[in-house]
C-alpha cells in the first residue's frame, strides 16, 4: 500500500479535514524523478488530496463495505503552483462541498510552509469490486 498521510492534524466529520505529508528524500520515486533535482509527483499530491478525502468520508461514513471503496472519479481544476521537494511538508486542506447520491464532492488545497502549492477539485465516489 501506498500511504500519502502520514498525519491527520484537523478532523470535522462531514464537512473538513487537515493532514500532513513529509516529503522524505529516501522515498523510492526520487530516484527517477529527477536524479539531479528532486520533484515530488504531481500524481503523488493528487494522491494525497485523494486518501485525505477518503479518510474524512470514512470517519463520516464509518468503516467501509466488503468489496466497495471510495475511490477517484473525476479530478477537475488541479493546479500546481509550485514545485515540492524533499524535506518539504505538504499540508492537505480537504473540504466536502456536496453529496451526490454515493459521490462526494471535494474542494482542496495544498501548502508548504504556510504557501499554496497545489489546488483542485474531485469527485471521490464509491467503486464496486465484482
Amino acid at each position: 500500500p501506498i500511504f500519502m498521510v502520514d498525519r491527520v492534524l484537523e478532523l470535522e466529520e462531514g464537512r473538513k479535514i487537515r493532514t500532513l505529508k513529509n516529503i522524505t528524500v529516501n522515498d523510492v520515486h526520487f530516484l527517477g524523478h529527477f536524479p539531479d533535482y528532486p520533484v515530488f509527483p504531481g500524481v503523488l499530491t493528487i494522491e494525497c488530496f485523494a486518501q485525505a478525502a477518503s479518510i474524512l468520508i470514512r470517519s463520516t461514513e464509518g468503516s467501509a463495505v466488503k468489496g466497495v471503496f471510495d475511490a477517484i472519479g473525476t479530478v477537475m481544476d488541479f493546479r500546481f503552483l509550485k514545485p515540492i521537494f524533499p524535506g518539504d511538508q505538504l499540508e492537505v486542506h480537504m473540504t466536502m462541498t456536496k453529496t451526490v447520491g454515493p459521490n462526494r464532492i471535494f474542494e482542496g488545497k495544498g501548502y508548504v510552509t504556510d504557501e499554496e502549492v497545489a489546488s483542485g477539485k474531485f469527485l471521490i465516489g464509491k467503486l464496486r469490486l465484482p
